[in-house]
C-alpha cells in the first residue's frame, strides 16, 4: 500500500452531547434517553440522570425541587410543574434546560439571591406553530366517567392553552399549593406576607385541603394565552374555573387532656362540600433592550362554597346529632405593578407595589335536639335548637417596596430597602338563635357578637451588605421597623406604637459547583390579625368559642437555617441535607378552658412560648441500571400552653427513617419499591400518646411488545396507637394497562384503582389538648375504560 497526501475535505460533527452543562445551565437532549412509548412530559423526565418525578407531579434536579416551568422561555400557565408534566405530550419536546438560580428580571441576575430552580422545556421544531394535544375519555362500572381534554398551540408570538378536566373518581382537578401559585406564588411573600398567609385560613381555601373523599366530582377548566404584543411587550393572561361536589366521612377517637385527668369521645363525621370558583389573571409585561422592566398584573377571584355537615358525637354514653348548613362567598381584587432599571452600570433600581381588596360573607346554621352547647350561650330550651352565626368581612391593602442595588466592587455589593404596608380591615360576626315562632334570641347581651375596625402600618427602612471572599458568600442585612396598630371596637379605641431593629443574616460557601453550604438567621416579629383582637365571643364549633385580646401585641421569634448540598455527575451521588431551629420569644398561644369536650379559647402573649428543631435528610446513589435513596427526619417541639388556667408544658416528637430503590431497565419491567417507618410522641404533664406508622409502596412500570404499557402500584399502611394498644393494616392496589400502536393516533387503557377495595385510611393527630385517632374513608373500587386520541 502506498501513501497518499491528500487532503480530506472539512468533517463537521453536528451530534450534540446528551447532557451538557454551561454555568447555572443543565441541558438534556431528550432523544437520547426516549425509547418512544413516553406518552407526557412526566415519562420524558423519569428517564433522564438526575431528574425524578413523584406522584404529585412535582419534578426535582438532583434533590433540589423545580418551582418554575417555562416553554419556549415563556411561563406555562402559572409555572407550576403538576399542568405541564401531566399534560405536555411526550412528542413535542426536544429539550429540557434545568435553570438554577433562576431570576426573570434579567438584570436581578447576581444581584438578587435566587433559591428558584426553573425547567425549560424546548419544543421540537415543527411543534413550534402547531395545535397539538389529546382528548381522553373514560368511562367505568358503577357509573365513572372521566373526560380530559388537553389542547396547545404555539407560535412565535402567540401561545394558546385550554386544560379541562371532568371526572367522579376522586383526582382532585385544583389543590390549594395550585390556589396559592394561580394567586401569584411564593415570591408574593416578600411584598405581602399578610394577604397571602390570610388564604391558609380563609373559608374558601378550607375547602381546597380535602384530600381522601367518599364521593366526588370535579369539573375544571383552565384558558391561558400568552401573546407578544411587539418585540419588547408580552400580554399574558388566564381564566380558571373549577366546581367541585364532594362526600367526605370522618371518624374521630378524640382524647381531651384536662387537668384533672383525660376525657373520650367518640365522633363521625359527615360532609357534602360544595365549591365553585372562578380566577382570572392578565398581565402585561414590557422589557426594554437595556433591560428595564414594567410588569402589570392584575388578579379577580370569585367563589362560592356550600357545605352540609353531620356530626354524631358519643360522650359519657350520651349521643347528640349536630346539623351544620355553611354558605360562604367572596370576591377579592389585586393589583400588582413591578419596575426595574439599572441607572447606571453599577447601580439599578426596583418598585414593587399592591393593591387588595376583599369581600366575604359567611352564615353557619347548628341544628340539634338536644341542647349541646355552653351554659355561657343564653340559649331558651325548644325541642329543636337552631343557632345562627353571620360573619362579613371587607379589607384593603396597599403595599410598597423601593429597593436599590450598588455595585461597589466585584465583590461588594451594597443595598438599600425602603417600604411601607397599610391594612384596613373590618370584622363582623353576629350570634343569635332562631325559635320556633321565627323570632330572633340574640346573644349579644351574654357577649357575643363582634364588630371591630382594624388598621395597621409598618413602614421600614434597611440595608444589605454583600461581598465575597474566596468562596464564601456573606449577606449581613438591618432593618429598621415602625409599626402602628390602630383598632376600634364598638365605641372603644385602642392604639399601639412598637419599634424594632431587626438583623438578617446570610452565608454561602460554595466549595464547588456542586457542593454548597448555606447558613441563614433572622429575628422576625408578627403581630396579630384581627381576629385575634376581637373582645367579645364568637361560635366556632357546636363545641368551640373563641373571643380574642384586644391588648394583645406581637411576637418575637428567632429563625435559624442550615443546608448542604452536593451532587456528584460522576458518581451518580447526591446529598441533601437540612436543620431548622425556632425559638419563641414572646409567642400568642391560646389559654383554653376545657369543660367535657366543650372548651373556650383565649390568646395570650408567653415568654419562651415555643422551640421548635427539626432535620431532613437524603442520601442518593447510582448503581448502573439501579437507584438507591435514603431518607430521614426528626423533629422535636416544646410549646407552653395554658388549660384551665394551669401553665403546663407539651412536647412533641417525630422520627421517620425510609429507603427507596428504584430500577432503570431499557426492556425488562421497572421496578420502585418504597419503604418509611415513622414514630410519633405527644407528650403533657398529664400524659403521654405514641402511634407508629409503617409506609411500604411498590411501583411497576413494563413496556412491552412495543405497544403496550402496564403500570401497577401496590402500598401497604400500618398504623398502630401504641397507647390504646390498637392499630389496622391497610392494602391498597391499583393497576392500568395501556395499549397505542406505534404510529397510531388513538390509544386504549384499562385501569383499576383500590382493587382491595378499602374503606378507610387512618392517622394521628395533636393539638394543644386533644388527640385524635382519624379514620377518613375513600372511595371504593373503581374500574375504567380509557380512550385517549392524539390531535397531531
Amino acid at each position: 500500500m502506498k501513501k497518499k497526501k491528500e487532503l480530506l475535505n472539512e468533517i463537521k460533527v453536528n451530534a450534540k452531547l446528551a447532557v451538557s452543562i454551561k454555568k447555572d445551565t443543565v441541558t438534556y437532549q431528550t432523544d437520547k434517553f426516549i425509547t418512544g412509548e413516553e406518552r407526557k412530559l412526566r415519562d420524558v423526565l423519569k428517564k433522564l440522570p438526575g431528574i425524578e418525578v413523584d406522584r404529585k407531579g412535582n419534578v426535582f434536579s438532583q434533590g433540589k425541587r423545580v418551582t418554575k416551568v417555562l416553554v419556549e422561555n415563556k411561563q406555562f400557565f402559572t409555572g407550576d410543574s403538576k399542568l405541564a408534566v401531566n399534560n405536555i405530550p411526550a412528542n413535542a419536546v426536544n429539550e429540557i434546560e434545568i435553570l438554577d438560580n433562576y431570576n426573570e428580571v434579567a438584570i436581578l441576575k447576581g444581584l438578587e439571591d435566587s433559591n428558584e430552580l426553573a425547567m425549560n422545556i424546548k419544543l421540537k421544531e415543527d411543534k413550534k406553530k402547531f395545535w397539538f394535544g389529546d382528548v381522553e375519555v373514560g368511562l367505568g362500572i358503577t357509573d365513572r366517567k372521566v373526560l380530559h381534554p388537553s389542547l396547545f398551540y404555539y407560535s412565535p408570538k402567540k401561545s394558546i392553552n385550554f386544560i379541562g378536566d371532568l371526572n367522579n373518581t376522586g383526582k382532585k382537578s385544583f389543590t390549594f399549593k395550585d390556589y396559592l401559585d394561580f394567586e401569584g406564588g411564593y415570591s408574593k411573600i416578600l411584598l405581602n406576607p399578610k394577604a397571602y398567609f390570610s388564604k391558609l385560613n380563609d373559608d374558601f381555601s378550607q375547602f381546597l385541603n380535602n384530600d381522601n373523599f367518599k364521593d366526588s366530582n370535579h369539573t375544571f377548566g383552565g384558558f391561558n394565552i400568552n401573546y407578544t404584543l411587539n418585540d419588547h411587550t408580552d400580554l399574558i393572561g388566564y381564566t380558571i374555573y373549577s366546581k367541585s361536589d364532594n362526600e367526605l366521612e370522618n371518624q374521630n377517637n378524640n382524647i381531651y387532656l384536662n387537668n384533672n385527668g383525660s376525657l373520650n369521645e367518640f365522633r363521625v363525621q359527615r360532609q357534602n362540600p360544595n365549591n365553585e370558583f372562578v380566577i382570572n389573571k392578565i398581565t402585561l409585561d414590557n422589557t426594554q433592550e437595556d433591560g428595564t422592566k414594567f410588569k402589570a398584573t392584575s388578579f379577580l377571584k370569585y367563589s362560592k362554597n356550600s357545605t352540609l355537615n353531620e356530626i354524631e358525637t358519643t360522650f359519657n354514653t350520651i349521643q347528640n346529632n349536630i346539623f351544620t348548613n355553611l354558605n360562604a362567598e367572596s370576591i377579592s381584587f389585586r393589583q400588582d405593578l413591578e419596575f426595574y432599571k439599572s441607572i447606571t452600570e453599577k447601580q439599578t433600581i426596583t418598585f414593587l407595589s399592591n393593591f387588595n381588596y376583599a369581600k366575604g360573607t359567611t352564615n353557619i346554621n347548628w341544628n340539634t335536639n338536644n341542647n349541646v352547647f355552653q351554659n355561657l350561650i343564653p340559649i331558651i330550651n325548644e325541642d329543636n335548637f337552631s343557632i345562627f352565626k353571620d360573619k362579613n368581612t371587607n379589607s384593603q391593602s396597599v403595599s410598597s417596596l423601593l429597593k436599590h442595588y450598588w455595585v461597589l466592587g466585584n465583590f461588594l455589593h451594597l443595598y438599600t430597602t425602603l417600604g411601607a404596608d397599610y391594612y384596613n380591615d373590618n370584622y363582623f360576626t353576629d350570634e343569635y338563635q332562631q325559635l320556633t315562632d321565627s323570632s330572633l334570641n340574640n346573644f349579644a347581651d351574654a357577649g357575643f357578637g363582634n364588630d371591630i375596625n382594624f388598621k395597621f402600618a409598618n413602614t421600614y427602612v434597611g440595608s444589605n451588605i454583600k461581598f465575597q471572599k474566596d468562596k464564601l458568600i456573606f449577606n449581613a442585612g438591618l432593618f429598621y421597623h415602625n409599626y402602628i396598630r390602630n383598632t376600634k371596637q364598638f365605641n372603644t379605641k385602642q392604639s399601639l406604637d412598637k419599634k424594632y431593629i431587626l438583623p438578617e443574616i446570610t452565608l454561602k460557601y460554595n466549595i464547588k459547583r456542586s457542593e454548597k453550604i448555606n447558613f441563614r438567621y433572622n429575628l422576625k416579629v408578627r403581630f396579630p390579625s384581627v381576629t385575634k383582637l376581637i373582645e367579645n365571643y364568637t361560635l366556632t364549633n357546636f363545641n368551640s368559642i373563641y373571643r380574642g385580646n384586644s391588648d394583645l401585641e406581637n411576637e418575637l421569634y428567632h429563625q435559624f437555617s442550615l443546608y448542604y448540598y452536593k451532587f456528584s455527575m460522576s458518581k451518580k451521588l447526591n446529598y441533601n441535607l437540612s436543620l431548622s431551629y425556632k425559638k419563641t420569644n414572646n409567642g400568642i398561644r391560646n389559654t383554653n378552658t376545657l369543660e367535657g369536650i366543650n372548651f373556650i379559647s383565649e390568646p395570650i402573649l408567653i415568654r419562651n412560648a415555643d422551640e421548635n428543631i427539626s432535620f431532613n435528610g437524603r442520601v442518593s446513589k447510582n448503581y448502573g441500571d439501579f437507584k438507591l435513596s435514603l431518607n430521614g427526619s426528626n423533629s422535636y417541639s416544646k410549646f407552653l400552653q395554658v388549660l384551665n388556667t394551669v401553665l403546663q408544658t407539651n412536647t412533641s416528637k417525630s422520627y421517620s427513617l425510609g429507603g427507596n430503590i428504584k430500577t432503570n431497565f431499557y426492556k425488562l419491567p421497572n421496578l420502585e419499591i418504597s419503604y418509611e417507618k415513622s414514630f410519633d410522641n405527644y407528650l403533657t404533664e398529664l400524659n403521654e400518646t405514641n402511634f407508629e406508622n409503617d409506609n411500604l409502596d411498590i411501583n411497576i412500570e413494563y413496556d412491552f411488545l412495543k405497544d403496550f404499557i402496564f403500570n401497577s402500584n401496590y402500598s401497604l399502611q400500618k398504623f398502630k396507637n401504641i397507647s390504646q394498644n390498637s392499630g389496622n393494616q391497610n392494602y391498597f392496589l391499583n393497576a392500568s394497562l395501556y395499549y397505542q400502536k406505534e404510529n397510531s393516533l388513538w390509544g386504549f387503557e384499562v385501569s383499576a384503582n383500590n382493587i382491595l377495595n378499602n374503606k378507610f385510611r387512618r392517622n394521628s393527630s395533636f393539638t394543644d389538648f386533644l388527640v385524635s385517632d382519624n379514620r377518613t374513608f375513600i372511595l371504593p373500587r373503581i374500574i375504567m375504560f380509557k380512550v385517549s386520541y392524539k390531535l397531531d
